[in-house]
């Protein structure tokens, strides 16, 4: 397997058993890593226009909901409110075909209301997998796997203690 190491992330390509970077490939790894460089950790959202199909399906935990380019500004404004220093950082990005994942930390400071939790001040890191498919290089479709669990849990730990 080749991957490329780019900041803090890998970036690793495979066609059955020979690993190879395709032009297409490296196009939908690069917009993933944006997703998060560029959307979720500097709220820029220029690179998104004529990039992705006008509804999206967003797999999220088990459900489904129609997402729109316009969706992201607002679900990471959302987060923002409640863990304003919020950062996402790329562990790794795997792309084959027209399917790209990601292995992502979500890292933030509980400083404001969130899921029925008022601000606890807690320092949260909590793990997510996500997973992008494009068709003729736009985004059409996507996966998530966020511990919600995991993320309350520490936020609750933090309000609990003496």
């Amino acid at each position: 397997m080749t991957c490329l190491t780019r900041t803090q992330r890998h970036i690793c390509v495979g066609v059955g058993d020979t690993w190879t970077m395709t032009t297409a490939q490296n196009n939908n790894a690069e917009f993933v890593s944006r997703v998060f460089e560029d959307g979720w950790n500097r709220s820029r959202f220029d690179f998104l226009e004529g990039a992705t199909a006008s509804t999206i399906p967003f797999h999220y935990n088990g459900t489904t909901e129609d997402a729109t380019p316009d969706t992201l500004p607002g679900l990471v404004e959302t987060w923002r409110r409640a863990f304003p220093d919020l950062t996402m950082m790329i562990r790794q990005v795997v792309a084959e075909g027209d399917l790209v994942a990601v292995a992502l930390t979500f890292r933030g400071t509980h400083l404001g209301p969130w899921a029925g939790n008022d601000a606890s001040g807690a320092k949260v890191s909590v793990e997510e997998m996500m997973m992008f498919r494009f068709e003729n290089g736009l985004l059409v479709e996507m996966w998530e796997v966020f511990d919600n669990e995991g993320l309350l849990s520490q936020i609750n730990a933090s309000t609990t203690r003496p």
